[in-house]
């Protein structure tokens, strides 16, 4: 049975982890996506405080023993859903989300990515509000939502709510954040996990007006920010600027969705394949079976009779 661990990047992914290792001793696992950054996990404390282990082998083969599994498969991911199996979302403010992922980015693969890239969503996990509609409005499958902010802390209640999803029994450990440690051992991923956004020099008025103009509405219905003051830094409705920006979403929204379409397909194309490779393989066996099998039936029948009658 697969769980999805899911997250927009920096979002408190492997905080969700390191809460379902250190209180249920539930491990978890990546390498089904590319990573997001040339980060090594070869430090013994991921394994230790975060329950990581990688995926060895064809990840595809990995995903569909997980799926048929009676056994719960935790998986890290931050690309869009692929499947309607269970999923527990983390939800961050997207100003927090978007500024920590791009900075991560500029740390371990410079060059790579851009503010604008991110927040128009020009990236293989999206844009903040696209990807938390893919997760959070998916018509099938069970979904838990939990708050970066949350997580930080949580509770029995918070607890409670994880082992009920999970179907975890047993009393749960009290949650200890390690994150003063983590931050001593691997201070080029940790951050200082900020739980409330502030304004900061890296959000300029241009930068700000672009992230409020496409994401202000979900940002104001998560409640990480008034009306007031997205309508305030936003570009106005109906200016040239407003209509530039959304044109670009949308066009860059379009070409993602084709690039999804396309990947899915040969997906499917890689799954026929391997049932043909996998008939072809019995076919062969059988046929050298076949050529190994004595000969028998009317023709080696007829031979013997011949060579007892000496006709």
């Amino acid at each position: 049975m697969v769980v999805w661990l899911a997250s927009y990047p920096r979002s408190g992914n492997t905080l969700l982890r390191q809460v379902l290792k250190l209180c249920f001793d539930l491990s978890s696992c990546e390498g089904l996506e590319p990573a997001m950054a040339n980060q090594s996990h070869s430090d013994p404390v991921w394994a230790e405080h975060v329950g990581l282990y990688f995926v060895e082998g064809d990840p595809a083969a990995f995903y569909r023993q997980a799926l048929g599994s009676a056994e719960l498969v935790a998986i890290k991911s931050h690309e869009m859903p692929r499947d309607a199996e269970k999923a527990i979302y983390v939800l961050r403010d997207g100003r927090l989300a978007l500024g920590s992922f791009l900075a991560y980015q500029e740390r371990h693969s410079p060059g790579t990515t851009s503010f604008e890239s991110l927040v128009f969503g020009d990236h293989p996990y999206g844009d903040w509000s696209s990807h938390f509609q893919a997760w959070c409005e998916r018509r099938e499958g069970p979904l838990l939502v939990l708050r970066f902010e949350e997580l930080l802390a949580p509770d029995a209640a918070v607890l409670e709510r994880i082992a009920a999803f999970l179907g975890l029994t047993g009393p749960a450990r009290t949650w200890v954040n390690p994150l003063t440690a983590l931050r001593k051992r691997v201070p080029e991923f940790f951050g200082r996990g900020e739980p409330r956004w502030t304004p900061s020099d890296f959000w300029t008025d241009a930068r700000l007006h672009a992230f409020y103009t496409i994401h202000g509405r979900l940002l104001c219905e998560l409640g990480y920010a008034s009306a007031e003051e997205v309508r305030a830094g936003a570009y106005p409705v109906g200016s040239d600027e407003e209509r530039l920006v959304r044109f670009t979403r949308e066009i860059v929204a379009r070409r993602w969705e084709l690039q999804r379409e396309c990947d899915t397909r040969l997906r499917v194309i890689e799954d026929l394949q391997r049932e043909c490779d996998a008939r072809l393989r019995l076919v062969a066996s059988l046929q050298g079976d076949r050529n190994r099998r004595p000969e028998r039936g009317p023709s080696a029948l007829l031979r013997w009779l011949r060579r007892r009658g000496g006709g």
